[in-house]
């Protein structure tokens, strides 16, 4: 008899949890209804913590050899290459933030999402400006290496610092 009444109350509870609680799939739906807008099937929260997690470790490490060992203002193609990379991720990263943000799950990089997406701005204006022909010179002797330096080096270190605060958190970072 206690086995009976342990397994109603099992059945109930997970009924009822599906009856009053509303889970990814369910805030997904409410989103696109809402927005009258239609997500991707490939778009989900753990979709979007890989593509995060992804961006803070592999694609920034790429980055990073790359601006270190291979950055030169004489070959257009890497750098139309490194701008075309870094647009992508940030298609990418935007569309999982607008999800996120929909489905109330938050922002891809919390309280520094703005400030990241700004910084990847910056590297894709100056790739931009450099494909273009700009050059910089000053008595101070900045050149256009050192001007694209600065942008990546920003974007690393708003990047580690989203990647120090998720540590403290406890919510580990590694790939």
């Amino acid at each position: 008899m206690k086995a009976i009444l342990t397994i109603g109350t099992i059945v109930s509870l997970v009924l009822a949890s599906t009856v009053y609680g509303c889970d990814e799939e369910c805030l997904k739906e409410k989103a696109e209804t809402k927005n009258n807008i239609s997500f991707p099937s490939y778009l989900t929260w753990e979709y979007c913590d890989n593509t995060r997690m992804d961006f803070m470790t592999s694609s920034i490490d790429s980055l990073e050899n790359y601006k270190t060992n291979h950055f030169d203002t004489r070959y257009k193609g890497g750098m139309r290459n490194i701008k075309n990379y870094v647009i992508q991720r940030k298609e990418w990263l935007q569309e999982c933030d607008q999800y996120m943000q929909l489905t109330n799950h938050g922002r891809v990089f919390d309280d520094a999402t703005k400030d990241i997406f700004s910084a990847m701005d910056a590297v894709i204006k100056e790739l931009d400006d450099l494909i273009a022909g700009v050059t910089y010179s000053s008595e101070t002797g900045q050149d256009s290496k050192a001007i694209m330096a600065e942008r990546f080096d920003g974007m690393f270190k708003l990047v580690d610092d989203h990647k120090q605060l998720m540590h403290y958190k406890g919510r580990y970072v590694t790939r």
